[in-house]
């Protein structure tokens, strides 16, 4: 289900890609200007949100590894610190998964098919690259 890919707990912001307003992908899924409106719009409805869970899921982890490297912390510290890390991170997730959901219905059938044909094309030429080599182009998908 890769419409945005965030990586992990990253989210479109960090990856500086919207697949939408990009050339290469409005020309292959035909996507018509309503379409690149109301993804861009599901976007923007969501992208707080996501920068404030993300910055939410942050400040857990690094509360967490203060708990671990803490010599004074006990074992129910350290999982009160994992379950509210795993709780920020699973709302994150949440509200990624539904704005995916959301931008994947203003895409037609044959949209979606040629969308998951773009992204799988793109990620094995991510997987071809040597780690640390500069991708090629700016027109891949993200994970």
């Amino acid at each position: 289900m890769g419409l945005i890919a965030l990586a992990g707990p990253s989210t479109a912001l960090a990856q500086g890609f919207k697949w939408w307003q990009n050339e290469r992908f409005q020309k292959e899924l035909v996507l018509t200007p309503e379409q690149i409106t109301r993804l861009e719009g599901i976007y923007q409805t969501s992208e707080p949100l996501l920068r404030a869970q993300k910055t939410a899921l942050d400040r857990r982890d690094n509360r967490l590894s203060k708990v671990i490297a803490d010599p004074k912390s006990d074992e129910p510290a350290v999982l009160l610190a994992t379950d509210r890390l795993e709780a920020a991170r699973g709302e994150l997730s949440r509200t990624r998964t539904l704005m995916l959901f959301r931008m994947r219905r203003v895409l037609t059938d044959e949209q979606n098919v040629k969308f998951k044909e773009l992204h799988e094309h793109d990620r094995r030429e991510r997987e071809r690259r040597p780690k640390g080599d500069p991708k090629p182009d700016d027109t891949s998908c993200p994970d």
